[in-house]
This record gives C-alpha cells, structure tokens and sequence, in this order.
C-alpha cells in the first residue's frame, strides 16, 4: 500500500527533510487514526483532494521552519493541509463546527493552509495563526 489509507501517501507524511514517517508511530497505531480523521475531513467536504503541506517533521527540521519546540508535527499526529477546491476559511469553519464528528484536536488557522492534529485533549484547542 502507498500509504495508510487510499488518499494518504507515505510520502506525504514523510518529513520534508526526506525522513520517512517514524516506523514506531506506525506500529503504536497514531498513524492511522491521523489518517482517519484525514479521511473523515476528505469526505465530508465532497471528497475532493486535499493537499499536504506538512505531516511529521524531524526536531532539526521543525525547527528550521520555525515550528513550537512540542509540535504534534514531531510526534506525527499533525497535518497543515489545503483544500484544492474549498478555500482555508471555509475548511477551518467546517471543521470548528464538526471536530468532534471528524476527531480533530487541534485546530491552527491560517491565511493559506489548516493546521489539524489529534492531540489527546477531550475540547478542540484553537489558534489563529500568522
């Protein structure tokens, strides 16, 4: 398989560095429930493709990009997508309203790209970002 489910590559959630995604957190299952909630959004918003602009990162790398020293990034429970078709304003409304349905934590929204992640907390944190 490309990738833990049908519209999520492996390559995608590799670190931009050209680290792969961290084999321990696919075999301790976070992976999979990233590319769930991955998924869910996909659907939910007329199945069109979103694109990845960031997934796991490494230490040096997340801190190159100027990335928070705890970035979910680093612990590959996090994405910066954009919507092909919908833009970032709409996709962040729609998340903010359905999280809890689409299993989102995390929610950082920016100009051009959304920030969603699966931390454990049992609230959506929100942020706006520049």
């Amino acid at each position: 398989m490309n990738g833990p489910t049908r519209h999520l590559t492996w390559q995608e959630l590799a670190c931009k560095d050209g680290t792969g995604y961290p084999q321990k957190f696919v075999e301790d299952g976070r992976i999979y429930r990233l590319a769930q909630v991955f998924e869910n959004i996909r659907r939910c918003l007329d199945d069109a493709p979103i694109k990845i602009h960031s997934a796991y990162r490494t230490i040096d790398y997340n801190r190159k990009v100027g990335g928070k020293p705890n970035s979910y990034h680093i612990q590959g429970m996090a994405l910066d997508i954009d919507h092909i078709v919908m833009g970032p304003k709409y996709v962040q409304e729609f998340i903010q309203l359905n999280w809890m349905k689409l299993g989102v934590r995390g929610l950082g929204m920016y100009k051009n790209f959304t920030h969603i992640d699966i931390r454990p907390d049992k609230h959506l944190i929100t942020w706006i970002g520049s």
